[in-house]
């Protein structure tokens, strides 16, 4: 699969929150300023990784484990590749790790997301992951996200809910909670939602 057609994990969050968020990015490439709010986040998120170096692993619920930064991961068979906050290495098993400058726990767009990556992991390194970590750099929680069934479903649903999307470059209806808009980069393209 050539690597334009490839979708990351991150544009699997982004479809959760709202699809034309990567309508925009992907069909009708505009010119994304970045929002304070984004800068401060990609800052918060930096120094946080720099921090995790310093910690033992117990916030994971592990005695042991490698901790490889910024991996980069692609499949062609899921037509996913995306770069992975921290990947612990543990045996045959792995557990993806993503850091959010978030007060809420993680939801579904970001579970989708981790899934991904767990899903990329598996296919490329052949290492196994029942679960996941997602931590909030400002509340400091750790929550476990665990990649049952039902989530690998619902991930591989989005996955090929994004390729449509991309491939019709039909430009989806907006998000119904307006509030997002407010906050949003794109919302000047937008012109139907406030």
């Amino acid at each position: 699969m050539p690597t334009d057609d490839m979708i990351t994990p991150t544009e699997l969050r982004q479809f959760h929150y709202c699809p034309r968020v990567v309508f925009f990015a992907r069909c009708t490439p505009v010119r994304r300023r970045e929002t304070v709010l984004m800068t401060h986040g990609r800052e918060k998120h930096e120094s946080e990784l720099l921090r995790e170096r310093r910690r033992a692993l117990s916030r994971y619920d592990l005695t042991e484990g490698e901790r490889r930064y910024d991996v980069r991961l692609s499949s062609a068979a899921l037509g996913l590749n995306g770069e992975l906050d921290l990947l612990i290495v543990n045996g045959a098993k792995a557990y993806p790790v993503e850091y959010k400058n978030s007060r809420r726990p993680p939801d579904p767009g970001h579970r989708l997301q981790l899934c991904a990556y767990a899903l990329l992991v598996e296919a490329e390194l052949g290492l196994s992951c029942p679960h996941g970590y997602w931590h909030s750099s400002v509340t400091h929680e750790t929550h476990v996200v665990a990649f049952d069934r039902r989530l690998r479903n619902r991930t591989a649903s989005a996955i090929a809910a994004v390729r449509t999307l991309i491939r019709e470059e039909r430009c989806p209806e907006p998000t119904r909670r307006v509030e997002k808009c407010l906050e949003c980069e794109l919302r000047n393209f937008c012109g139907d939602t406030l």
